[in-house]
């Protein structure tokens, strides 16, 4: 009896022992896992800021960044489609599969990166530079250099990083124009100040040095640039409302950094990273001007005609100065921009996904809305026939489950088509597809499609936009179209007809859940992202299985024009008003003399914001059809 109670007392004794052990071993994989990635942050900070002073033609440093086992690596000489691409992609997946620690590998040929899901615990980001490094000086692509024009991805830190430099020089010019209105410090020459406002007017200035620099690095240098300026010479409103707009910017980009890190696993996987890009021919036109473009293109003549009417008057050449600095459209620029970061966060916050915030930007320039009606209806079980032994219910789950991951409401193709351990496959002789679980026949099935939930009020909320409606025809369409859309028989070329339309002049957006070359030629690309679909990687808008998402996206389009079109409204009275002050005020104090610009820039900025959280706050209707 002793002997028992000290063998069980022991074994007790052993097991306690072994789960303290295992405790301990967990906490120090944690501990390792959050030092690993304390480790990973303040470096890859430090890489996005070394990124932000490549001041060259063609961008020289790569892009990486890696959070939760995921890491996004740019990898020199696979954009294009040329064999030396294919050749590089194939060794930098196959080097990468071969290191321990690493789940699988897969190049993104849409965004030219390599995609690695590993085990931080076994290897690090470095090891995987270094193998994609070899791989590249192997094929002699180590010395290439990177387009500028390539979008950054949600969960790259740059764009946040940018942000939150932009908004501290605004506080620093707060201060320091705090400081010089306390001490009576001298303001900074017209001249300096002038400098910078050629690049807001003078919009080819500003494209030569995105193409030199790039996009983010321009904003970043041009709003640095502005802050010190305006620190140092116009008094305290212009960095407060300044500060206003990129706090904004700070915002919308933080949240749309959290969304990818929400719906990251959902999205990203072996099966949904496209392997071959999209065929990108060049927009065959440049894109319709909106409200805004208008205005800046009769600003373009006006500024210099003020400044010199402002010289003829007065012989001063501080006020001809403060004349042309009145025509910089900030009320116009920060109204656009407002709505669409106000927007942005709100979508972001509801699941959808900005994979290019640029496309939020473009909304107020669509004349024709596309709908690739696959987006419309799903496959549905119309009828089921069970095999002898087999429950009905049991064919009508496997069947539901393959037809639940086609992007596609059709059968085209001699299948079979798979989704996991279920099969459908045609039966000769039969109109109806055999259901198959790991293997064993269970029954048949009759298959068709059907409208899905919200159908007809995504066409409704389109033809409710200034722009036109043009859906592709498939089954049902026709019933489901209001008064205002027409159907289009795109021939399987949907990209074709976008281009065509383009070339006519209009600008155009395109829903799609299945072709990912009409949403690549798209101004902006709404996807409706599908279970292991890669399509997704060519939109600039990424929602979710439901249309929902995709009614809020129409919504915030419809309130775009208009949101652009109040903001010049402002730009136009604060311009007005600041001319008229530059040439009438007593003395010459440029903080004064431009305050109405400034105030208008921050008029247009609320009115912006409050329009685009509105409109993306939209509750959706109840649907009418049921899928």
């Amino acid at each position: 009896m002793a002997l028992r109670t000290a063998e069980a007392t022991a074994s007790a004794g052993v097991r306690v022992a072994a789960g303290a052990v295992g405790q301990a071993d967990t906490a120090l994989r944690s501990a390792r896992r959050g030092l690993g990635a304390a480790a990973t942050a303040p470096r890859e900070i430090a890489e996005a800021e070394r990124s932000l002073i490549d001041f060259h033609e063609r961008r020289r440093r790569r892009r990486v960044w890696a959070e939760h086992g995921r890491a996004y690596i740019e990898v020199r000489g696979i954009g294009g489609h040329d064999e030396r691409a294919r050749k590089v992609a194939g060794d930098a997946t196959r080097s990468l599969r071969g290191l321990r620690g690493v789940r699988w590998a897969e190049v993104n040929a849409v965004t030219g990166q390599v995609l690695v899901a590993f085990d931080e615990d076994r290897v690090d980001v470095e090891t995987l530079l270094d193998t994609v490094r070899a791989v590249e000086e192997a094929h002699g692509t180590r010395e290439e250099d990177f387009a500028w024009d390539q979008v950054v991805l949600p969960g790259d830190r740059t764009p946040v990083i940018v942000a939150a430099t932009e908004l501290a020089a605004d506080c620093a010019a707060l201060a320091a124009a705090a400081v010089g209105t306390l001490l009576g410090l001298p303001a900074l020459p017209h001249r300096a100040r002038l400098a910078v406002a050629l690049f807001e007017v003078e919009h080819g200035l500003r494209r030569r040095l995105k193409r030199r620099i790039g996009p983010i690095e321009t904003d970043l240098v041009i709003s640095v640039a502005n802050a010190a300026v305006h620190g140092l010479s116009e008094g305290m409103l212009a960095p407060v409302v300044d500060g206003m707009y990129h706090a904004l910017l700070l915002g919308e980009r933080w949240e749309r950094r959290r969304v990818w890190g929400r719906r990251e696993s959902e999205l990203v996987g072996p099966a949904s990273v496209p392997h071959e890009p999209p065929l990108r021919s060049p927009r065959p036109r440049p894109r319709p001007p909106g409200p805004i473009e208008r205005w800046d293109e009769r600003l373009g003549p006006v500024a210099p005609a003020a400044a010199a009417g402002a010289l003829a008057l007065t012989r001063d050449p501080g006020r001809a100065i403060d004349a042309f600095l009145a025509a910089v459209p900030k009320a116009a620029t920060y109204g656009r921009g407002a709505f669409a970061a106000a927007a942005g966060w709100q979508l972001a916050r509801r699941g959808i996904v900005p994979l290019n915030a640029a496309g939020l930007r473009r909304l107020d320039r669509v004349s024709t809305i596309v709908v690739d009606s696959a987006a419309l209806c799903r496959l549905h079980v119309l009828d089921a026939e069970p095999d002898p032994g087999v429950d009905r219910d049991q064919v009508l789950r496997a069947a539901s489950h393959v037809l639940h991951g086609m992007p596609r409401p059709d059968l085209t193709g001699a299948g079979p088509w798979r989704q996991g351990d279920h099969r459908l496959e045609r039966v000769p002789g039969d109109h109806r597809l055999g259901v198959h679980e790991n293997g064993r026949r269970l029954g048949r099935v009759t298959v068709g499609p059907r409208p899905v939930p919200l159908a007809q009020e995504i066409l409704a909320a389109a033809g409710s936009t200034r722009a036109g409606l043009l859906v592709t025809d498939g089954p049902g369409v026709a019933e489901l179209l209001p008064p205002a859309g027409r159907i289009l028989n795109a021939g399987g070329d949907l990209a074709g007809h976008v281009r065509r339309l383009q070339e006519a002049g209009d600008g155009v957006l395109v829903i799609s859940a299945a072709d990912d070359a009409a949403l690549a030629a798209a101004d902006v690309g709404v996807a409706l992202a599908m279970p292991g679909s890669p399509v997704f990687w060519s939109a600039d808008l990424v929602c979710g299985r439901q249309l929902t998402d995709v009614w809020r996206v129409l919504r915030v389009a419809s309130a775009a024009h208009t949101a652009s079109r109040q903001a010049v409204y402002f730009s136009q009275a604060g311009t007005t008003l600041a001319t008229v002050l530059a040439v009438t005020a007593r003395g010459r104090l440029t903080a004064v003399t431009l305050s109405p610009v400034h105030v208008a820039g921050a008029a247009a900025m609320i009115l912006g914001a409050a329009t685009g959280l509105r409109a993306a706050r939209s509750t959706a209707p109840q649907p009418s059809t049921t899928g």
